[in-house]
């Protein structure tokens, strides 16, 4: 174990757990040595059983969580890790991956308490600051569904909706909302979800202002270029993301998304590259080969295109996208079940349908033909 043969050490343990199985400590130690080896899924069982048996012993719950958050059982972590923040309040790393189970088991709300207590013990920690910001963010965002599920009549969601609208400069309609809620009685439920919502949005603003407050770093690039995206403006988001990857040029997930808002933008030659360098390691990733394919026909290389847009059939536009390439090349009859496949999910314009019309000539469909271009000029008015 000392000198990292970490497959040595379990070798070693699981003989010495065959010899002595009632000895829990030497199953912790082969639960350690799986655990570090990689191996989280055989890790679990001898850890499950250590932390049963020695409930005071922080590795035997430390360890079993972060096993069972690696396998991606989320759920299952929670408690172990629970345990272990309990036995070490002041321990950054296991607030950091207590806070990870409960977003990844969709309990934000509860993420946010660990998350703000990782601040105070790390406040120079950019990454905590923008992570409680997005939990705050997800926890109103279920507020918001919970009491527009259980309350849609109520005051507090309507006042809660007139407000959305006034952030939006959509003041009638805000107006409208408010003059309809003076008529509604107060519920106690709905207030305290309102109250909630309140509450954890001056959280998000609050954490991200304490992220701009920080010396540079990668995630309050990484906010803006979300912020620009949903504007629209992709090409000032792409900078966002370069800025970010300064920091790390090694990080896939922003050069996923400064692949994604260069492609949004038109910059296809560079988002090609971009994602040229992401597919040598992810080989097998529908939505980058989606993007290159439609990257490629974008840039009039129908041609070439077809092969990763074949890669990406999975995806609901790629199968719109090579039908367009396959009808560029000729083989039209080929692309009518794929432009089938999605007409009716994508074509809000008429363009698809124009499109599949297209394909059932080809393929010697004459009255199908006419009836998708018949579609088409309805939905073109």
């Amino acid at each position: 174990m000392a000198a990292g043969d970490f497959d040595g050490a379990v070798g070693v343990y699981q003989k010495l757990v065959k010899q002595v199985p009632a000895n829990p400590g030497w199953k912790l130690n082969l639960g350690i040595a799986l655990h570090m080896a990689g191996r989280d899924a055989d890790a679990v069982g001898p850890l499950t059983v250590a932390a049963q048996a020695m409930p005071q012993v922080f590795p035997a719950h430390a360890l079993l969580g972060t096993s069972l958050l690696r396998l991606g059982q989320a759920g299952k972590a929670v408690a172990p890790l629970q345990r272990a923040v309990a036995m070490r309040p002041n321990e950054a790393q296991g607030r950091r991956l207590l806070a990870e189970a409960f977003l990844q088991s969709g309990q934000a709300k509860a993420a946010v308490g660990q998350l703000a207590a990782l601040t105070k013990l790390e406040p120079g920690d950019a990454g905590a600051w923008f992570v409680l910001g997005r939990a705050n963010e997800a926890a109103a965002e279920a507020a918001f569904r919970e009491l527009a599920k259980g309350f849609p009549e109520s005051r507090a969601f309507l006042l809660t909706t007139a407000a959305v609208r006034r952030k939006q400069q959509r003041l009638k309609a805000a107006e409208a909302l408010e003059e309809q809620a003076r008529t509604r009685p107060a519920l106690a439920r709905a207030d305290a979800l309102a109250k909630e919502i309140e509450t954890f949005n001056d959280g998000a603003r609050r954490a991200f202002t304490q992220l701009g407050a920080l010396p540079d770093n990668p995630q309050i690039h990484k906010i803006k270029a979300e912020t620009l995206r949903a504007q629209g403006k992709h090409l000032e988001a792409v900078e966002e993301w370069r800025a970010a990857l300064r920091f790390d040029p090694r990080d896939r997930e922003t050069e996923r998304e400064l692949a994604a808002s260069l492609y949004a933008g038109g910059q296809y030659l560079d988002a090609l590259n971009t994602l040229e360098r992401l597919l040598v390691h992810e080989p097998d990733s529908p939505v980058l080969y989606f993007l290159k394919g439609d990257c490629l026909l974008q840039q009039g290389q129908a041609e070439e295109a077809i092969a990763p847009l074949l890669k990406a059939v999975s995806i609901v536009p790629a199968r719109a996208s090579l039908g367009r390439a396959l009808l560029a090349v000729g083989r039209g009859a080929e692309a009518v079940p794929h432009l089938e496949a999605v007409v009716g999910e994508l074509d809000t314009d008429g363009a698809l349908y124009f499109q599949l019309s297209r394909a059932y000539t080809a393929a010697g469909a004459a009255e199908k033909a006419k009836t998708a271009l018949a579609e088409s000029q309805k939905r073109r008015q």
